[in-house]
């Protein structure tokens, strides 16, 4: 997807230029990180995953398709031992991570890591979705899907 298609499809969804989560901020940040903790793999979140809640936090986007899915993008806590494979991917990449979002339709996990890349954990298979939240979005919306492993260290 080309920026301007990215662009259209985050301000249908409710983002602006300049857009910022404000007061909310902390509170979906702690979601996660006191849950992962809860679990013994603590996250933290680091500025790149800061930056992007503050101004993509709560956007829900549809993906096409049948059967129907979107992406939301609130940091959340999906699964028993979500943890242990966050904690997992992020040794395979050297880089920490931190969730930023999930699939509805499969629950998978869209990550972030410190240098602002994306990633999508799913049961089969961690992905890497891009260098910046354009790209992730266009792959999350349209592929394809690369993966993880490339990235590994």
């Amino acid at each position: 997807m080309t920026p301007e298609e990215v662009e259209a499809v985050l301000t249908e969804a409710g983002w602006f230029p300049g857009r910022d989560v404000g007061a909310r901020l902390p509170g979906m940040l702690a979601f996660v990180t006191e849950r992962f903790a809860e679990e013994g793999h603590p996250v933290e979140a680091f500025p790149a995953a800061g930056d992007f809640v503050r101004e993509f936090g709560g956007l829900r986007l549809v993906i096409p398709g049948t059967p129907p899915d979107s992406v939301g993008f609130t940091p959340h806590w999906i699964y028993e031992e979500s943890g242990e494979d966050v904690a997992e991917l992020a040794r395979n990449l050297g880089r920490r991570l931190f969730p930023v979002g999930y699939e509805t339709f499969d629950g998978a996990m869209v990550l972030i890591d410190e240098t602002g890349r994306f990633f999508l954990l799913h049961h089969t298979g961690p992905s890497y979705l891009g260098a910046d939240p354009y790209e992730a979005v266009g792959r999350l919306l349209r592929g394809p899907l690369e993966d993880a492993w490339h990235h590994f260290v």
